[in-house]
């Protein structure tokens, strides 16, 4: 099975070859904000995985971001500035966290990739610690694949749909298991050399340093959440055929080329996939979910 959009000009750092026995592990953080640039990780957690979602092992700390953890991150994690104030450090953490990962044929997994790779992208630059090059794919994608008429992709969502949610709350190693839960559920939709294919035709993400251009936090949120739920969105853009006049896409997928941030994207107007740099997209706003 073809990957679900060309990526024939994106550049992956990694290019692991994914079978039967690749080891997996589902990672997650939660943090101080939705800006990996300026925010901070509080807690970072993994699980380690077999193809048939066999578990090897977890990993799962709460991490001191030194600065205050702001009120509106407090209300989605519950993580408050006690319960880190005794925790190890980032540098600590990310050390422990490359060490249960292991060696480069192990394939990380996270929903919303980007958002995580950015945060451990950011932490590791502010403290010279150098990241392995581990393939990375993003679930969201997967699920897509799997499943592509749902009318939304949110982890919670999406689990609770399927019925794969336990009573956990909304932390980091809780996310992380989901995530392992929708990754076996999706591939069980294919038949087994088809599901590899599906995995090995996604695009391969990779720690890698951040985005060059720093990308406004709200435009990420709008982002984030129309990738999530399928909601379209209204861009205008400062290039391409229709410079600086409003066009509505469905966006597909968040992606790093050479340190800069693109954006995979239906363009409703020419009915085609397009990609978008970030840095260029001068108005964003949510008008609508998938098919209004």
């Amino acid at each position: 099975m073809n990957s679900l959009f060309d990526r024939s000009d994106a550049k992956p750092y990694f290019q692991a070859v994914i079978n039967e026995s690749t080891i997996f592990v589902a990672f997650d953080t939660e943090t101080t904000g939705l800006s990996a640039a300026q925010g901070r990780i509080v807690e970072l957690a993994a699980v380690k995985f077999d193809f048939r979602a066999t578990v090897i092992g977890e990993f799962s700390q709460l991490v001191n971001p030194v600065d205050k953890i702001p009120p509106d991150a407090i209300a989605v994690h519950g993580i408050t500035d006690d319960m880190v104030a005794g925790m190890p450090e980032i540098t600590d953490i990310l050390t422990r966290f490359i060490e249960f990962v292991g060696d480069d044929t192990v394939v990380l997994v996270a929903q919303n990739a980007m958002f995580d790779i950015g945060f451990v992208n950011h932490e590791a630059l502010r403290h010279d610690i150098k990241l392995p090059r581990n393939t990375i794919l993003d679930q969201i994608e997967l699920t897509r694949a799997a499943f592509p008429d749902l009318p939304t992709y949110s982890l919670g969502a999406t689990c609770r749909r399927f019925e794969l949610v336990d009573t956990q709350r909304h932390r980091a190693l809780a996310d992380s298991v989901l995530v392992m839960k929708l990754f076996s559920h999706c591939l069980k939709q294919f038949e087994p050399l088809q599901g590899l294919a599906v995995l090995n035709g996604m695009y391969h993400y990779s720690f890698g340093g951040p985005m060059i251009v720093r990308i406004a936090e709200e435009l990420m949120t709008v982002i984030n959440m129309a990738l999530e739920t399928g909601a379209i969105l209204e861009i205008v853009y400062s290039g391409g055929s229709m410079r600086g006049t409003p066009r509505r896409i469905i966006p597909t997928l968040l992606f790093d080329r050479d340190g800069v941030a693109f954006l995979t994207a239906q363009c409703l107007v020419s009915n085609t996939n397009k990609q978008f740099r970030l840095d260029r997209i001068k108005e964003c706003r949510l008008v609508g979910e998938t098919g209004d």
